[in-house]
């Protein structure tokens, strides 16, 4: 960290306390600004250790044996522009929390704990407590604790007005319930979940799209039902927990798959053994208005749009063919969309869509 310009926020209290920059004090008077009262943002839990002023966050980890941690490292990415121009940097910040707990689910893994990283040319404090209250309450969705983070101010290295937030997930699964991929078999089927918009990722398509189009955030999204541009590209990072529980517990998927960035098939591939290969529907799914139009005014190639947007999919379901008639009504009642997408076949270990040659 740079010891003059980082703050380190400890547990859960967030309390930004400024080592003191030499030569600087206009700077020590405006840090102070960012402390972040205990309890206001975050809630305490049994577990946590109250080391307040400390240098790390401390918990126990649940009680039991045979538990393994699970991590996942991320960053909101190119969102954060549009949130920061509508105004809405905590929306945007909780999807951070969301996707690394999605990417536990994989796994198997629950989320436990939350490390986040904010940083800005020159700190904003409402900004940043923004970007922390939208991660405290994410947390609180997905079931983890907000055990610290940090803060560092770098005029060096990020430009003016621009906000970054990077953040660390943990979390714990049973050694014996690591789900990894070894259970899919050729003939399985692949369901899809449906995404609430771009997620995390294609903000850099989607903002040079809108850009050259000439609409602004605040005009209608073409081709949509009357909502905005903004409130099409900042639709919640959808986690996916609550629905998929049941069947993790009761072991009845072989595989999931987080579309993030390389798309369905970029993703899907990740967790297929060897052996097994998937070949998936275009037609299965039909894009959002939001990524039709992104598609279209773009004029994005078909294998740049696969790779780059999720085309309204936002998590991928291996499992057994007469497993099917039970999980997707299971999965709706839990509110979500439904869509059989494609199946395992035999073959070198990978993804492809209908009509390809592969991916």
């Amino acid at each position: 960290a740079d010891y003059e310009d980082a703050h380190h926020r400890p547990l859960l209290c967030l309390s930004r306390t400024p080592v003191p920059a030499r030569g600087r004090p206009d700077r020590v008077r405006e840090t102070q600004a960012l402390r972040v009262p205990r309890g206001r943002a975050v809630d305490w839990r049994p577990g946590v250790a109250p080391l307040t002023g400390g240098f790390a966050g401390v918990m126990a980890l649940p009680e039991g044996s045979g538990r393994l941690v699970a991590a996942s490292m991320d960053g909101v990415g190119t969102k954060l522009h549009v949130a920061l121009a509508a105004g809405r940097v905590a929306d945007a910040a909780g999807d951070l929390v969301r996707h690394g707990a999605n990417d536990l689910l994989v796994h198997g893994a629950r989320p436990l704990a939350f490390l986040d990283y904010v940083a800005q040319s020159r700190l904003d404090p409402a900004v940043v407590l923004a970007a922390v209250q939208g991660m405290a309450r994410a947390c609180r969705e997905v079931g983890a604790v907000l055990l610290g983070g940090e803060t560092a101010e770098m005029p060096d290295t990020y430009l003016p007005g621009v906000v970054d937030v990077a953040g660390c997930m943990l979390g714990t699964v049973d050694e014996d319930r690591v789900l990894d991929g070894s259970a899919v078999r050729p003939g399985d089927v692949v369901l899809g979940l449906a995404s609430q918009g771009l997620h995390t990722n294609g903000y850099s398509l989607a903002r040079a799209v809108v850009a050259a189009s000439g609409l602004g955030l605040k005009d209608p999204l073409p081709g949509g039902a009357g909502e905005s541009l903004a409130e099409a590209l900042l639709a919640p990072h959808r986690w996916y927990g609550p629905a998929l529980e049941e069947a993790l517990e009761a072991r009845e998927v072989h595989a999931l798959a987080h579309v993030t960035g390389g798309g369905m098939a970029g993703n899907l591939s990740r967790v297929l053994p060897a052996g097994c290969r998937a070949l998936l529907e275009p037609s299965a799914r039909e894009p959002p208005p939001l990524m039709r139009w992104l598609v279209e005014a773009g004029a994005v190639p078909p294998d740049d749009a696969r790779r780059a947007l999720n085309l309204g999919i936002g998590m991928l379901v291996v499992c057994a063919p007469g497993m099917v008639e039970r999980l997707a009504p299971r999965f709706e009642r839990a509110g979500e969309r439904v869509f059989r997408l494609g199946s395992i076949l035999p073959g070198e270990s990978g993804a492809e869509w209908a009509g390809d040659r592969g991916t």
